[in-house]
């Protein structure tokens, strides 16, 4: 125990900022042979002793020398001294972050920066080892914390490698938005995580190369964790417009592309349909004829700048509904064309429905984004004071698109259940298709009694879903109150 002490002693005392560089190396070389990583007490005590910045000094020179010899034929860095001693940095780094409470120390969460930008150089080896250490350090809330409330290092680390590993930045945006949806209130913490999605935003706004692409699904899954009482949150204390003007332009831009990127396409309209749950009034942002925006859009500034980014969101949120539309109706077409069992045996029916079902996987994104707006627009009109010159034809045009998706959503469940004869069996077969299509129905029944009667065995489904679907009939019956009032009260069906 003494030799061990001892030891403890003599790594720490090189490792001291007293020493030289030689001997600091000397100390790292030493911390993985004398110190136990079951030990916390060891493992902080040689943590305090050490000069931290000789550790980042290796790493930062590590990742210059990595970066010039990407540009440079004559370098070859995996045979240099910098490659040698950024790997020892990265290991040592890894020791500590081993043990959960010596991970949470200042001395390493400043390092997180560096090691970020290591683990997204995609350097051979390295930077597996150097992601490793970032996910052992931010599996404690402490140190997503401490990122948040000082993410100015980590954006310019960010920024510096906006070319390397996406999946690097993926992890860390979800980490933090994990965090984020677990609080019960994410206020404290909003400035921060904007700061940090504004970046991997504008990055996937500028880009013009697979960078784009490959950040669709970044966003995504960093927005996904997110609910609307968190977005609503985070908005009233750091401003979202920013991160919904840039994921919108880079989503309409991959959307107007789509011939060609059809698969990024879709992920595109799913990053899209997370803007519409979480910020509604900075997707839809609409102008009345002063060019005065709704005071929930926070829009028209003085010099006029963001009065024009909300024009440019307001076109890019109409051709994100048209193609929500287009890509709706498509996806029922194709669970329309599915062909029926060929065998009447109940297994043989469950595996050839389950089949349609999942050919409109992308049914419930389109129906979501329509939705939305159906909520936001009847908000918005309702706000509008009579004498405001409402822009009727723009609004009208729209909604005949939207009816349209309205009607072969009616069209398709009529046929549907004639063919299974079974409203139960329809719900555990698709209760996501059968939860959105309620919800965008149930909204667009309440804004226009034209579909009303021929929606008349829809809302008779409904009803049995209600009954019997325990949870999901009673998200089914909450959807459709607005739009069963409305329909008593306009249309006269009290024989229901």
């Amino acid at each position: 125990m003494e030799q061990q002490q001892q030891q403890l002693e003599r790594c720490a005392r090189l490792l001291s900022k007293r020493s030289t560089d030689d001997e600091k190396l000397a100390g790292l070389l030493l911390v993985p042979k004398v110190v136990d990583i079951q030990d916390s007490n060891a493992l902080a005590f040689v943590l305090e002793a050490m000069d931290t910045r000789f550790l980042e000094r290796l790493l930062r020179t590590g990742i210059k020398h990595y970066t010039k010899s990407t540009s440079d034929t004559s370098v070859s860095f995996s045979e240099s001294t910098e490659s040698t001693m950024l790997l020892i940095a990265v290991r040592v780094i890894d020791v500590f972050a081993l043990h959960p409470s010596v991970a949470q120390n200042p001395k390493l969460l400043d390092r997180i920066s560096a090691l970020y930008r290591v683990a997204a150089l995609d350097i051979p080896d390295i930077s597996v080892e150097a992601a490793q250490a970032l996910s052992r350090i931010l599996d404690r809330d402490s140190a997503v914390q401490w990122i948040l409330e000082h993410p100015e290092p980590l954006v310019r680390a960010i920024d510096a490698e906006a070319a390397g590993n996406m999946d690097t930045l993926g992890f860390v945006l979800n980490r933090c938005s994990r965090f984020m949806s677990e609080l019960e209130d994410a206020r404290r913490y909003a400035p921060g995580w904007v700061t940090l999605v504004a970046k991997a935003a504008l990055l996937f706004s500028e880009a013009r190369d697979m960078r784009k692409f490959q950040l669709v699904s970044v966003l995504a899954n960093c927005l996904e964790p997110i609910d609307s009482d968190d977005a609503g949150a985070i908005d009233s204390v750091a401003k979202c417009l920013s991160i919904v003007q840039s994921v919108s332009n880079g989503c309409t831009w991959i959307l107007r592309q789509k011939s060609e990127t059809t698969e990024y396409a879709d992920q595109a309209l799913v990053l899209y349909s997370h803007l519409v749950r979480l910020w509604p009034s900075h997707v839809f942002g609409r102008q009345n004829h002063k060019g005065k925006a709704p005071e929930y859009s926070d829009a028209a500034a003085a010099d006029g700048t963001e009065s024009e980014n909300t024009s440019d969101i307001q076109k890019e949120s109409e051709l994100a509904l048209r193609l929500a539309c287009i890509e709706g109706q498509s996806s029922i077409d194709k669970m329309l064309i599915c062909p029926p069992a060929e065998e009447k045996d109940p297994a043989s029916v469950k595996k050839a429905e389950a089949a349609r079902v999942r050919l409109g996987w992308k049914y419930p994104i389109c129906a979501g984004i329509v939705s939305g707006w159906l909520v936001w627009i009847s908000r918005w009109l309702d706000d509008q004071p009579e004498s405001s010159a409402v822009d009727e034809g723009s609004i009208l045009n729209l909604m005949t698109e939207v009816e349209a998706l309205a009607q072969a959503t009616v069209n398709f469940f009529i046929d549907w259940k004639e063919r299974l004869d079974s409203e139960t069996k329809m719900l555990e077969l698709a209760p996501e298709i059968i939860l959105s299509a309620v919800h965008f129905l149930g909204e667009w029944l309440a804004t226009d009694p034209k579909i009303h009667k021929d929606a008349l065995p829809f809302i008779s489904m409904c009803a049995t879903w209600v009954i019997k679907g325990g949870e999901v009939g009673s998200t089914i019956a909450e959807y459709m109150r607005p739009c069963v009032l409305f329909a008593l009260d306009t249309c006269g069906i009290s024989e229901m």
